[in-house]
């Protein structure tokens, strides 16, 4: 799933798996368990070994909504938390059981601290993600976001529940199956 999260383009990923491993324990989390709390002050950094989250925010009704992915093979963390005073925003939840390499946040703002570049590259590939995701919920429609993502990560259908990836592209489950029955009957 290395094409998901684009920023990770622009990082060494062994990097982070190192830092995270030197510097931290490994955990196992089960389906369901959360990584972090929205809400929370204490930061940390994760590198994923095995498994997958999902961030989660939930809105002023009580709904809950899928922000994002991250897989095996990649950090794990709320950036913003990590570089700032913010409390997180966003609750990051295994979708599987997962093992990650945990580390407290304070490592990663000394990091930063110590080499801007790597700060500003991160911090670079993330936004230019998020501005391009931003970007797309209103320039295409729920069809064109669909196939666009199963172009790029075919295999995330194996990965995560329609409903979870109905709530990435922020439709709801029932749209996103007339979407999947509509590419279907048309290719036939």
């Amino acid at each position: 799933m290395e094409n998901f999260n684009t920023y990770l383009a622009n990082i060494d990923t062994g990097f982070w798996r190192n830092i995270c491993a030197e510097n931290g324990m490994l955990r196992r989390y089960k389906k369901g368990d959360c990584f972090c709390r929205a809400g929370e002050a204490k930061s940390l950094l994760g590198f994923i070994t095995t498994g997958i989250f999902k961030y989660v925010i939930t809105d002023s009704n009580g709904n809950e909504w899928v922000t994002g992915f991250v897989f095996a093979d990649t950090p794990v963390g709320d950036f913003l938390n990590l570089v700032s005073d913010d409390l997180t925003r966003t609750d990051i939840i295994a979708v599987t059981d997962a093992d990650v390499f945990v580390c407290e946040g304070f490592v990663v703002g000394c990091l930063f601290r110590e080499n801007r570049a790597l700060f500003a590259r991160t911090a670079e590939g993330l936004l230019r993600q998020t501005y391009n995701r931003f970007l797309n919920l209103y320039g295409q429609s729920p069809k064109e976001r669909y196939l666009a993502l199963v172009a790029q990560c075919p295999e995330i259908l194996q990965q995560v529940s329609l409903k979870e990836l109905a709530s990435y592209l922020q439709i709801t489950p029932t749209h996103l199956s007339r979407i999947r029955k509509e590419i279907t009957f048309n290719r036939e």
